[in-house]
């Protein structure tokens, strides 16, 4: 495996002609997050990502660190909220997503580089939580001989730090996301029988992610699913409809919609079919290739409000890796059909 800061720097590689795509995307993902952010949005993430790419680019990941955090040290001391530094911090990586997922020549780079994003997110977290913790510990010890102004102070720096660290536990779910999507990527890479790719990609889904249910489905020539699925054990299904005939259900709603589906409480979906016992929440992707619908993956969950939107971006960029790979299975089914 190469060095975090080599592989940052091929990363920034693939990044540095998407600048300008990079600071609006990052934009508007903060923007939606935290509609009242104060100062200037734009001004912020165009110096951060600028910040970035000079620095990675020429492998001073430490020297980033060490700056970043004297920078919120320094915040924190003078009583800023280090709360839209911490979600920005966790929202780039699904900025970078698309990007290099264009820019990069192959899964195996492409996993490296998320990979190495994440590391360093975490890092960089990790430099703000310590920030903060450091700034309460100095006002805690100055609010000693003022009890009255102490209880306050410390109720605020509670609330900073729990912001922070659920933050933290945000990018802890992203991290894991990301695991989930380089896992499937490595299982399905060599298989080019279409009947598999689809189990392994549903095993490695619901293996990962420990869902109730996961299944992957494909439409045949006459526009009927086929497909393959995986449950935890002991989960059964009541019915096979779900995975064999015409589209219904949330599948096929995600399906005429060509977009996905995210059902918070599956007992409020006047479409939902309740095919597997137990589930509380599901979240459609469709397949598209070439903007035609080809299939769909389904997640099911026994936790109600399972799925979010990092969960959809995910979950999309898996979709798109598994058009690719179904379409080169197909191919290869071709090719040996010809040869025979």
């Amino acid at each position: 495996m190469m060095p975090l800061a080599a592989t940052l720097q091929k990363t920034v590689d693939h990044l540095r002609p998407h600048r300008d795509a990079l600071v609006e995307s990052w934009v508007r993902a903060i923007a939606a997050l935290m509609p009242d952010h104060p100062g200037d949005l734009r001004g912020f993430c165009a110096r951060n990502v600028d910040g970035l790419l000079s620095h990675l680019g020429q492998g001073k990941v430490e020297e980033l660190l060490r700056e970043e955090a004297a920078e919120a040290r320094a915040a924190a001391q003078a009583g800023i909220s280090l709360a839209l530094r911490a979600l920005a911090v966790r929202v780039l990586d699904r900025c970078c997503l698309p990007l290099l997922l264009a820019a990069c020549p192959g899964r195996e780079s492409l996993a490296e580089c998320l990979l190495a994003l994440d590391e360093l997110g975490d890092r960089r977290l990790e430099a703000l939580l310590w920030a903060q913790e450091q700034e309460a510990t100095r006002r805690l010890n100055e609010t000693q001989d003022q009890a009255a102004a102490a209880a306050e102070k410390v109720v605020e720096l509670a609330r900073a730090n729990e912001a922070l660290r659920r933050s933290e536990a945000r990018s802890q779910h992203w991290a894991e996301q990301i695991g989930m999507l380089s896992n499937v990527v490595h299982r399905i890479a060599s298989v080019l029988d279409a009947e598999r790719l689809m189990q392994e990609a549903a095993d490695a889904v619901q293996g990962r992610m420990n869902h109730t249910f996961v299944a992957v489905v494909v439409l045949d020539d006459e526009g009927m699913l086929i497909g393959r699925w995986a449950g935890r054990p002991g989960v059964g299904r009541r019915s096979a409809g779900r995975t064999q005939g015409p589209a219904g259900g949330v599948i096929g709603r995600a399906l005429r919609k060509r977009a996905p589906q995210v059902v918070a409480d599956v007992a409020s979906d006047s479409e939902y079919i309740p095919d597997v016992p137990g589930t509380r929440s599901e979240m459609v992707v469709p397949l598209l290739e070439d903007g035609e619908v080809v299939g769909a993956i389904d997640f099911q969950s026994e936790h109600e409000a399972a799925f979010d939107l990092d969960d959809v971006a995910v979950a999309e960029t898996l979709a798109q890796f598994l058009v690719v790979a179904l379409r080169n299975a197909r191919l290869f089914a071709e090719a040996r059909r010809r040869g025979a």
